[in-house]
């Protein structure tokens, strides 16, 4: 995304540049005389910075209120008339086409949507008629034929417009995608939630309903036959207790889910959220007093990916050497990282790591977290083999 913004909004202000050079270069050969020269020569760099200003409003996203569209609509006209001004003095009016190509191009990308086709059309009109008249009136005396320049102008403009727009519309696209993204992520995360929230609805629901059965039962009972009020009291207890041990099974089983289960799981997570995922080595291969340290660095790193960062492609890899399992979670994200729970310290710092190293701790190993390259950002965790496999 940051690359892809780069190269949109460089190339449409750098497009002003370009058109700074061309219609430079043709003032400085035609006959213009010195006052026109020196007068277009400051419309040109004035409409070339007013572009890069009017692109740049586009780029951040800046409020229609706030964009001066009465500026935007004097300095287009300025450049509509400064087309017209220099067609009369050079063999190629075609090529002055370009500056209300290039500001009204910018000015129509910074405005609303609906606008935008309005706006090109009327430029298109502005474009066409004032080119039409100041050339029946005076033109240069190589050029044959002035309709042909005017409907050159037009192409001229047309196609500038048209490249702007195209350009503005596939970053906002890219937006879009990315956006979806994320929701796509945020989708997967909300379904595990819910999944949890109804699988403890349905244990304590029935729990609790019967435990306020009970109580209100034994309630009622005590002063007139106690012995039933003990023994109601007494399934109560056992109903609370019973309750207790589902939820800490659940709870459990939610924490403890094997590590393949983890792993497909955080593949079909990141996946949803647009990242290409590449798992090296067999999850099957860890041994089983291993796996549950293993799962939880998956879950870790999975939640910290789709959180702190916009990784476009993440490595799992899964090795065996000198009897130690080692398991590195890789991704490009690291730009993205900061100082959260994966943290962009280096030495594995954060909560979510100080976990995972408690967790390594009781098996034997450990876990770091950190750059490992300029663009690649690594969780890893390592514990020895048990002794019955050695």
């Amino acid at each position: 995304m940051r690359w892809m913004r780069r190269y949109t909004w460089g190339t449409l202000g750098a497009a002003g540049a370009v058109v700074a050079v061309i219609l430079a270069r043709d003032l400085a050969t035609a006959p213009f005389g010195t006052a026109n020269r020196i007068a277009l020569g400051a419309l040109i760099v004035g409409l070339v910075v007013q572009r890069a200003r009017f692109v740049g409003y586009a780029a951040r996203g800046v409020d229609f209120a706030a964009r001066k569209p009465v500026e935007q609509i004097l300095t287009c006209s300025v450049a509509v008339v400064a087309w017209a001004h220099a067609a009369r003095y050079t063999d190629m009016p075609a090529v002055w086409a370009l500056l209300p190509a290039a500001v009204g191009g910018a000015s129509i990308v910074s405005a609303p949507h609906e606008y935008r086709r309005n706006l090109g059309v009327g430029l298109l009109a502005a474009t066409v008629v004032t080119g039409s008249l100041a050339l029946s009136w005076r033109h240069h005396p190589e050029v044959e034929s002035a309709s042909f320049s005017i409907v050159l102008a037009a192409v001229v403009v047309g196609a500038f417009f048209v490249i702007d727009v195209v350009s503005v519309r596939f970053w906002e696209l890219v937006l879009e995608l990315d956006k979806a993204r994320a929701l796509a992520a945020d989708l997967a995360t909300a379904r595990e939630r819910l999944r949890f929230a109804a699988d403890l609805h349905d244990i304590q629901g029935h729990s609790l309903q019967a435990i306020v059965l009970k109580g209100q039962l034994a309630e009622r009972l005590v002063g007139t036959d106690d012995e039933a009020a003990r023994r109601h009291a007494a399934e109560l207890t056992e109903l609370a207790r019973s309750a207790i041990e589902d939820t800490r099974t659940l709870a459990q089983g939610y924490r403890d889910i094997g590590l393949e289960t983890e792993l497909h799981n955080a593949v079909e997570l990141m996946t949803a959220a647009g990242i290409d995922v590449d798992v090296r080595g067999d999850p099957a291969s860890i041994p089983p007093p291993l796996q549950r340290a293993f799962a939880a660095l998956v879950r870790e790193g999975t939640t910290n990916i789709l959180r702190h960062s916009r990784a476009a492609r993440c490595t799992l890899e899964i090795g065996h050497a000198d009897r130690m399992v080692r398991m590195a979670l890789g991704n490009d994200g690291v730009r993205h990282h900061g100082d959260a729970d994966t943290g962009d310290t280096g030495d594995g710092g954060g909560s979510g790591v100080s976990g995972l190293r408690e967790r390594f701790a009781t098996v034997g190993g450990d876990a770091t977290a950190g750059r490992t390259e300029h663009d690649w950002f690594e969780l890893s965790g390592w514990a020895p083999e048990p002794e019955g496999r050695r």
